[in-house]
């Protein structure tokens, strides 16, 4: 039996600010700002991919912008290819990411604008300690997965080699993929999403929620794939726990991103 003068086990993270509401109505006015924000998100990538789609198809170049022309044949699969166009995918990632990120920023401000702004979101620096351990962890698990694929190529994915392929400013794909695409989907998922789930469930159930939702993004890899971004997702969530800090998934996300731009990965 525990002595009741133990000190009672604190958690690494700072307590989340619940206000005057029900915790379970923290949870649901969370889940409408990142909605909205994911909608905000998708709607934007869209409008960049039909933009870009007006500039690079035959089919479509010169023609007024008209829905009825994306029912051919030849602009869907036109449609297809440049989901897989380095500028394309760079351009989509960086605006959708940064009109994204604002409107979090907005909604979040605006929800939390009488405190709690920072503990939702993680807005803390890691200790060195927390930024060492974790960075050898995922170190760990990357080794890990690029043993599972060279075994099995059910688990690798030509996505990155095709748009590294097509790719003409590499800057500008280093910028959208590597740098706003990380920050942004850190701030969507373990930011807004996590702390909104925190207001009601215990982290391991938030994590492995969050982790889901991460893998459910990457539709643009096969099943298999997806089932190796889950584990990702549960390192950068564990890592946002242990560390109380955002900073810390954002930069193992980023070196995550970089390595496939760099690599191929």
């Amino acid at each position: 039996m525990e002595h009741l003068s133990a000190p009672a086990k604190r958690s690494p993270e700072p307590p989340l600010f619940i206000g005057r509401n029900r915790p379970e109505r923290e949870v649901l006015i969370g889940m409408v700002f990142f909605l909205a924000t994911l909608a905000l998100f998708f709607g934007t990538q869209s409008i960049v991919m039909l933009q870009q789609a007006w500039q690079l198809l035959p089919e479509l170049i010169g023609q007024p912008f008209d829905g009825s022309l994306l029912k051919d044949n030849a602009v869907r699969v036109g449609l297809a290819q440049l989901a897989f166009h380095g500028d394309v995918v760079a351009l989509a990632a960086l605006w959708s990411g940064v009109v994204g990120l604002a409107a979090l920023w907005a909604g979040t401000r605006l929800w939390k604008h009488d405190g709690g702004f920072r503990q939702l979101l993680g807005l803390y620096l890691p200790s060195a300690k927390q930024l060492f351990l974790w960075v050898g962890v995922f170190l760990a698990l990357a080794a890990g997965i690029e043993t599972l694929g060279h075994f099995f190529t059910r688990f690798t994915t030509d996505y990155m080699a095709r748009v590294l392929g097509s790719t003409t400013n590499m800057t500008l794909l280093v910028l959208g993929v590597g740098v706003v695409a990380p920050v942004f989907e850190e701030f969507l998922l373990r930011g807004l999403f996590y702390g909104a789930l925190r207001h009601a469930l215990d982290p391991h159930q938030s994590i492995a929620l969050t982790a889901g939702i991460f893998a459910l993004m990457h539709l643009q890899y096969n099943w298999p794939v997806m089932l190796l971004i889950l584990p990702l997702g549960a390192l950068f969530g564990y890592a946002r726990y242990y560390s109380g800090s955002l900073l810390l998934p954002i930069l193992l996300h980023m070196l995550n991103n970089l390595a496939g731009v760099f690599f191929g990965a």
